[in-house]
């Protein structure tokens, strides 16, 4: 009963659960975590090979983003998958400042000129089943290693289907208009903050509204990225 007591106390890896650390994330997950090293240059969708500036990926040439550039540090493969799914369903809320490290790298490099943090608003009534919203969490860690505000003033104004299991047409119907921004943005650069990219379609979306607030650039910054369906 004492070791099960000393392993909750703990800082376990919230990847593996095997070794302690203070960050979070042991050394051994560290050097085995699927980074997404190769990317599009404008979506941050993992590629075979990273692309430049002249050649972004098909799905941004066929239809530029709305946001202006999105990053992802990880590629949504396991462990990284297991431990997004255990913050967001399994209220593992432990998981998110560990989570929220990986990002601050990424924060710093390439989005330095990003003066306000966006989380991905829930609809109400599923914020109030969840009892929290990930992003939110994410959010809370990252504007301390940041020293940025959190913009709270969007809202999700209808509710939607979860995305998982929608293609990517559906995804982008799901989510149409379905964002609102209650006030006038007076921030230069906001970055949207969520724990997974699929499609960017959700992203995509709050981008519109905010640029729609005023908002005259916008980034996006998640945990990890997935290959778009």
């Amino acid at each position: 009963m004492r070791d099960v007591i000393n392993r909750l106390v703990r800082k376990m890896c919230v990847f593996c659960g095997l070794f302690e650390s203070h960050t979070g994330i042991c050394a051994h997950c560290e050097d085995v975590l699927p980074r997404n090293d190769n990317f599009c240059c404008r979506c941050g969708q993992p590629m075979d090979a990273p692309s430049t500036g002249a050649s972004p990926c098909g799905a941004c040439i066929a239809k530029q983003p709305v946001f202006d550039l999105a990053r992802a540090p990880m590629r949504y493969e396991f462990p990284v998958d297991v431990a997004l799914k255990k913050l967001k369903f399994n209220r593992k809320l432990q998981f998110a400042p560990p989570l929220a490290r990986l990002l601050e790298p990424v924060a710093r490099q390439s989005f330095s000129g990003c003066d306000v943090l966006v989380p991905v608003p829930l609809y109400r009534w599923r914020h109030a089943r969840r009892g929290f919203n990930q992003a939110d969490e994410l959010c809370k860690t990252l504007a301390k290693l940041t020293n940025l505000p959190v913009l709270l003033t969007t809202k999700r104004r209808r509710a939607t289907r979860s995305q998982s299991g929608l293609d990517a047409a559906a995804r982008l119907k799901n989510v149409r208009s379905a964002f609102v921004v209650e006030q006038p943005v007076r921030f230069r650069y906001p970055l949207i903050v969520d724990d997974v990219i699929t499609t960017g379609a959700t992203c995509n979306e709050l981008a519109d509204a905010l640029k729609q607030a005023g908002a005259p650039r916008v980034g996006v910054l998640a945990v990890a990225r997935s290959s778009a369906l």
